[in-house]
């Protein structure tokens, strides 16, 4: 009554209604949102809740996720007579090609160590015995930073050797061919093996580490009876045996340089070069398949070198806008090489022209693109430690 002899209106707090639950999404689709995340934020996101990190942990899960992560590629590499590994992001040369190498990432090593491949996250290193020696290798994930133990091993530096992925055996090998002590294949897991392959037929590759491509390792060689015949040399991982495939078809092609072997969006690619013109990136639409070479880019130097300098382009990498990062292999000296910027700005899709940059002391068989993952070596059944 008060309230209404002063002409006031009785205004009483109202309860408070439940606080409703956020809605929960089901299991399913959380897992079909985190499988598409980057395995760098995944790590972090471990620690959010258990079920969150069992999912995470899954070794399904953890190989559904290299097939759908769309995260942005690195380039790893290592400098001469020096023990660090940089990283750098591959989307960052395209946004300013003229500035200098950005370093994203740097991991300094324990010895002297060289990178000898990379696949699905995991980075094969190799420790040297002595000048000429690989006398060690191990799985590394610099994203999860484990480590696998060391696995004794007798290969020359400069003999054929790689790492790959065996996806129909699903398990990864390494290759090494020695010619003193033979050519062998080892299989991480917990119950590797060592077999003894034959050996690759009767021509030489031109470099030591072969390049990977969907179960395969590949390399640009010379028949020992005549030198200017080249083939790609390849290995099966699955079956453990050698093959030459046949190079692209091609008139006018220079025999003074070397056939580059290297890989664009998981099909194997080859650079050859023309007389007085341009190189040439062919790709192999089918493996195995010679009428499936297909002429992808022709490039043309913006400079003007002389006297002429003989080396190829090693393709790397190709983006969604088919531009393309690539090194250029110089027989001279291995140890430097020139990371090259390839636009498909030319609306003709058929003449490129590409700017370097150098990367000094820098040795092409040490620069490899990165694809971060969770697959560490524990999933391989090997023991593994924080490195």
């Amino acid at each position: 009554m008060r309230g209404n002899l002063l002409g006031t209106t009785d205004k009483r707090p109202k309860a408070l209604s439940p606080t409703k639950a956020p809605p929960i999404l089901p299991g399913e689709v959380i897992e079909e949102i985190l499988v598409r995340v980057p395995a760098s934020s995944l790590v972090k996101l471990k620690i959010v809740c258990k079920s969150w990190n069992a999912l995470i942990s899954n070794p399904e899960f953890v190989s559904d996720n290299v097939h759908r992560s769309r995260a942005d590629p690195r380039l790893v590499y290592r400098f001469r007579d020096s023990r660090k590994i940089h990283f750098s992001s591959v989307q960052s040369l395209f946004k300013n090609p003229s500035a200098l190498l950005t370093k994203d990432g740097c991991f300094e090593m324990d010895g002297d160590l060289h990178i000898l491949g990379s696949c699905n996250g995991l980075i094969c290193l190799g420790l040297m015995s002595g000048r000429f020696h690989l006398g060690s290798i191990r799985l590394w994930n610099p994203c999860t930073r484990s480590a696998s133990d060391w696995l004794k091993i007798r290969a020359i530096k400069d003999d054929m050797y790689g790492f790959g992925y065996d996806h129909v055996h699903d398990n990864y090998k390494f290759l090494e061919g020695c010619w003193i002590y033979g050519h062998k294949i080892h299989t991480f897991g917990s119950n590797y093996w060592t077999t003894i392959v034959q050996d690759p037929l009767s021509y030489h590759p031109k470099l030591g580490i072969g390049t990977f491509v969907y179960g395969t390792l590949n390399w640009a060689a010379q028949a020992h009876s005549n030198f200017l015949e080249w083939v790609i040399l390849s290995f099966d991982l699955a079956n453990e045996n050698f093959a030459p495939l046949s190079l692209p078809d091609m008139n006018n092609r220079d025999e003074h340089y070397d056939p580059a072997v290297g890989v664009l969006r998981d099909r194997l690619c080859v650079c050859l070069k023309e007389n007085y013109g341009g190189w040439i990136f062919w790709v192999m639409k089918e493996y195995g398949v010679q009428k499936s070479w297909t002429k992808l880019i022709t490039v043309f130097s913006n400079e003007r070198v002389y006297p002429p300098m003989f080396y190829s382009l090693k393709a790397m990498y190709m983006t969604e806008n088919d531009d393309v990062v690539a090194v250029s292999l110089s027989p001279s000296d291995s140890r430097i090489f020139k990371l090259v910027i390839i636009s498909s700005n030319d609306a003709r899709r058929s003449h490129r022209i590409f700017g370097q940059r150098t990367l000094v002391d820098a040795d092409h068989q040490n620069c490899y693109v990165y694809q971060e993952s969770l697959v560490s070596p524990s999933h391989l059944g090997l023991p593994s430690f924080h490195y």
